[in-house]
């Protein structure tokens, strides 16, 4: 079997669960490939396919190769690489590349249209972000790095992608402009930022026609798709002036909250709903290397940073609407210091110690379970332990926990009954031992010493090994008062 090691090559492995089927999920690096998460026999161990995919020894699991973009390369690295959320196409992808170009791939056997399309700006530089629209799923987001004359964040329809075929360059390593058709230009929806980068993008889920994007040196911008102008630039919604514009990511729970972060280790809070400056800020160990809200647990966000120990959880807590006021600016942050929880999940492997953490992806469905990937590019699967509520119950033979699945009893009567702290508890109800207050007067000492003997051989009569220690007890004399009574 082939673990994914990558340490040679230059390029960077990453990893991304499928946003369609959820038992999906695909690599790359200078190309995409599409696997199956399948459960590991005891007899496939030393007999997996050579495309398989090992998840690391131990794993219970492991990637079985469906399909790869081998007609799709480019060297030395994809830029990025999103994957499109659409129950007919559950495989297509689009592929950001370092001139600048999206080309679209569907690794689907089943459904090869608008495969080897490509999407072109006027003016060749690499490709930053990518997004694709959930609702309106003809529609793709690509950040770009700055040109004089072009805009940097451009949102497709690729419904009027180009043919590869056709296309005039075939050159994919060539980093010049495009011969830009005019069906080109009419597959953009929206264009803006010239002379400026865009950094990273998100589409709001409750806004299927709104767009948050970091532009320039220090701009979050809130765009409409819908207010494009032929004559002038688009103008934002929102924009907020600040340096946190990379890693945009957006609370698929709570849809106004927002998470970024800025050069160096803090990640900061938006709220939309006032979008003046961040909510809240925190800090991690290391710079951050990505943000992303977990799908299965309200309000958690995966912070992945540079430095041990590599991957964090973050509970973000609710709360109410915030205002301009300094009273409810200090209030919210005090509820937030106080209620926001974080966990490390990643342990670092004792057979790659130096290996740091370098890609992760949550699944869309299943509780806590992620693939990650480390600096040598080996790819394990994850399961990160869930904080959970508890309560015994008052007769310690039940207990109550809740998870994200929702509310569990379980009844322990049959295992607290068999344990050696309830027998000890039922013998001691039944006066087992002795009551030393008798033993004081050395006329009565005899009578309550075999009393008591007498009573613990019955309570015990259903153990063989005390039951002969008491009666051997009772064939002997009594010792003094004052040995009972020490």
């Amino acid at each position: 079997p082939r673990i994914a090691e990558e340490s040679d090559m230059s390029s960077k492995l990453e990893v991304l669960w499928s946003p369609n089927r959820g038992e999906h999920f695909a690599t790359y690096t200078s190309e995409v490939k599409l696997y199956c998460y399948t459960r590991l026999q005891e007899e496939q161990r030393e007999d997996l396919g050579t495309a398989d995919l090992q998840l690391s020894a131990g794993s219970e699991f492991y990637g079985r190769f469906i399909a790869g973009s081998n007609d799709v390369h480019c060297m030395p690295q994809y830029q990025c690489v999103a994957w499109q959320t659409n129950a007919a196409r559950q495989h297509f992808f689009a592929v950001g590349q370092s001139s600048g170009k999206v080309v679209l791939t569907n690794l689907g056997l089943d459904d090869p249209s608008l495969s080897n399309h490509y999407l072109a700006p006027k003016s060749g530089r690499p490709c930053t972000c990518l997004a694709w629209n959930s609702n309106e799923n003809n529609l793709v987001a690509v950040g770009l790095e700055k040109a004089r004359n072009d805009s940097s964040l451009i949102v497709w329809d690729i419904t009027r992608a180009s043919s590869e075929h056709v296309a005039e360059k075939t050159n994919r390593f060539w980093f010049g402009p495009d011969i830009v058709t005019a069906g080109e230009e009419s597959a953009k929806q929206f264009e803006v930022g010239h002379t400026e980068q865009t950094s990273s993008l998100a589409w709001f889920p409750n806004q299927p026609c709104c767009l948050l994007a970091g532009m320039g040196s220090r701009f979050l911008r809130i765009f409409d798709i819908r207010e494009q102008s032929v004559t002038t630039q688009p103008q934002p919604r929102e924009v907020a002036n600040h340096k946190a514009i990379f890693g945009i990511c957006v609370d698929p729970s709570s849809p106004h909250r927002v998470a970024t972060y800025a050069d160096g280790g803090t990640v900061y809070m938006w709220d939309t709903r006032q979008f003046v400056k961040p909510v809240y800020s925190f800090s991690r160990n290391g710079s951050i290397a990505r943000l992303s809200w977990l799908n299965t647990r309200p309000g958690c966000l995966s912070v992945l940073t540079s430095e041990p120990p590599y991957l964090h959880l973050v509970d973000v807590p609710s709360y109410t609407q915030p205002t301009n006021t300094q009273a409810d600016v200090g209030e919210l942050y005090e509820h937030l210091t106080q209620h926001m929880s974080d966990r490390c999940p990643y342990i670092i492997s004792k057979s790659a110690p130096h290996a740091r953490l370098t890609g992760v992806s949550w699944h869309r469905q299943l509780d806590n379970l992620a693939l990650v990937v480390n600096s040598e590019g080996v790819v394990r699967d994850l399961r990160a332990s869930d904080k959970m509520p508890l309560s015994w119950g008052a007769r310690s033979n039940s207990f109550v926990y809740g998870s994200s699945s929702g509310l569990f009893d379980v009844s322990l009567t049959d295992k607290v009954e068999a344990d050696v702290s309830t027998l000890m508890k039922r013998r001691l109800s039944k006066g087992y031992g002795f009551d030393v207050r008798q033993f004081s007067h050395l006329c009565t000492l005899h009578f309550h010493w075999s009393h008591q003997v007498s009573e613990n051989i019955d309570i015990v009569a259903d153990d063989p090994v005390l039951f002969e220690v008491w009666s051997w007890l009772k064939c002997i004399p009594p010792p003094s008062p004052f040995l009972l009574c020490c």
